[in-house]
């Protein structure tokens, strides 16, 4: 299994805690976050990554090329902000066949192969991994049949019954890259998966009931020091 991992954000809300360095080396019980993540990844059988860099992506490569842990592990370097479609598309090069996406800065323990391996028997173009938790702050998810009709990125506070919210973990086709302009910045939930809803490509759902850990805020930092201590 191949996995690509998102991590050329900006991590704004987080500059007072990494000083300087990407939110996605926070450090969490000694260890910067994402290599908490790799290892899990590794954990899960996944046997090749590919890192999405971009801002300060020098600390990132640094920290993977001084110890790998025995991963085939590759980098992606945006010379730009790209967008989360964006970057996906900048490392078209690294996949022919189906792969994982996760968000650099999101920790989520589910059977990768079984996620995989579902969205390859349903031949959907992305599978979104959707989860009941409604705490989270993710897209909003409607589905029938884990078949995803509606796609909300930026839900109001009200939550219909039945929804689901983005994980931010997914399974991808490498069918999609056509539907993603080369060398823009595009949003992945704001523009790519609307997009394929309109053109009625079949984006599947992987439904779980399960929180997710995330380091985007200060306060679910503190929280993903908890849960991973």
């Amino acid at each position: 299994m191949k996995a690509l991992i998102l991590a050329g954000g900006f991590g704004v809300r987080l500059r007072e805690i990494v000083h300087g360095r990407p939110k996605h080396l926070a450090p969490v019980s000694g260890e910067p976050f994402l290599r908490l993540l790799t290892r899990l990844l590794k954990k899960r059988g996944v046997d090749a990554v590919i890192i999405s860099v971009g801002y300060l992506a020098h600390y990132i490569i640094d920290e993977f090329t001084q110890n790998d842990e025995g991963m085939n592990l590759k980098f992606s370097e945006d010379n730009r902000p790209l967008g989360t479609a964006g970057s996906l598309k900048n490392a078209q090069r690294f996949f022919k066949d189906d792969f994982l996406l996760i968000n650099g800065d999101t920790y989520l323990d589910i059977d990768y192969q079984k996620l995989l391996k579902t969205h390859q028997d349903s031949e959907s173009i992305l599978t979104v991994v959707g989860t009941t938790k409604h705490k989270h702050k993710g897209g909003l998810i409607l589905s029938r049949q884990n078949r995803i009709i509606n796609f909300i990125a930026n839900p109001d506070s009200k939550t219909p019954v039945g929804s689901f919210r983005n994980t931010g973990v997914y399974a991808v086709s490498p069918r999609i890259f056509k539907f993603i302009p080369a060398a823009s910045r595009v949003s992945l939930e704001k523009e790519t998966i609307p997009l394929l809803l309109k053109r009625n490509q079949p984006v599947g759902l992987f439904p779980i009931k399960k929180s997710f850990i995330d380091i985007g805020s200060p306060e679910s930092y503190q929280e993903a020091i908890k849960n991973l201590s």
